[in-house]
């Protein structure tokens, strides 16, 4: 008696390929389809937005099938919140990877490298050769009192504190240089300490020319001539501002055409015969250049 086994095996002159490697090949093959687990973060977002766009046509097409007279949607909303959303995605997801970008953060290092190079060289310098960061050293101001100034310094500095924003204003209404000012009105009221400058409140030996003039107008004073006359005046202002409309008028008023330049007003002032000294010319371009009075020409 004979059996036939139901599962027989076609033989075709070759040998049955093994189940077992039949197997192992398809896996293989499957394998070699199947795509890299490894997704950047920017191309697994643009699939997610894909997967939305997707979604969303989808969703869409299924409400339009329903009855539009029971059912009515704002549409135009609907789609520019939608393409509100997608650009807010999209410019965050650019964000992100300009920021992880590896040339940003390799700069970075270098950058950082560098500065870290910079200060090790410099510290193996020697002492004598190391860079010492320099600090900005304020100007001293002329007018400021230092260590070493002699009594007479010091009249002269608390003088000019007190009247150079006067000369500066002066200047801008008449034109006469601050620093010729500054520099007639310390030396002519010996940096207000006169007699004249206390008693009358002339800071500048201004004259008293008038046969007629009334009560407390002027009052004597032993100058070149027993019969000078010199000036009241209720303030040490009205001394200044009648000081500058005398250089301003009458045969003085052709200095002004000299602007700033304080030696030749120094000179004109002279030669006009302000002062019966001779050497006044030079005593007040001494004075000026000492306390640098001519930067409040500047001003």
């Amino acid at each position: 008696m004979q059996f036939t086994n139901s599962r027989t095996t076609k033989w075709n002159g070759r040998p049955e390929r093994s189940t077992y490697n039949q197997r192992s090949q398809n896996n293989l093959h499957f394998e070699k389809k199947r795509p890299s687990a490894t997704f950047s973060l920017k191309a697994l977002l643009r699939l997610i937005a894909y997967g939305l766009r997707r979604l969303f046509v989808a969703l869409k097409y299924q409400v339009i099938q329903l009855d539009l007279g029971r059912i009515k949607l704002p549409w135009f909303r609907l789609a520019v919140a939608g393409i509100l959303l997608y650009l807010i995605f999209q410019r965050d997801l650019q964000f992100q990877v300009h920021m992880n970008a590896p040339g940003q953060q390799q700069h970075n290092r270098a950058v950082s490298n560098q500065e870290t190079n910079m200060s090790l060289s410099q510290s193996l310098l020697p002492e004598h050769q190391q860079e010492v960061p320099s600090t900005p050293v304020p100007e001293v101001d002329p007018f400021d009192p230092v260590a070493g100034d002699s009594p007479e310094e010091l009249s002269a500095k608390t003088y000019l504190r007190r009247f150079h924003q006067v000369a500066v204003a002066e200047m801008k209404k008449f034109g006469i240089p601050a620093s010729i000012k500054m520099a007639q009105g310390l030396l002519e009221s010996q940096a207000g300490k006169s007699r004249l400058a206390v008693q009358n409140q002339n800071h500048f030996g201004i004259k008293c020319f008038s046969t007629s003039c009334p009560q407390g107008h002027c009052s004597n004073f032993p100058d070149d001539h027993h019969k000078d006359f010199f000036r009241i005046y209720d303030s040490a202002w009205a001394s200044w501002r009648a000081h500058s409309e005398m250089l301003s008028t009458g045969k003085y008023k052709e200095l002004l055409k000299l602007g700033t330049d304080y030696r030749a007003w120094a000179h004109g002032l002279s030669e006009l015969g302000y002062a019966t000294d001779p050497n006044y010319e030079a005593t007040l371009i001494r004075i000026i250049e000492k306390y640098k009075l001519d930067r409040l020409d500047s001003l």
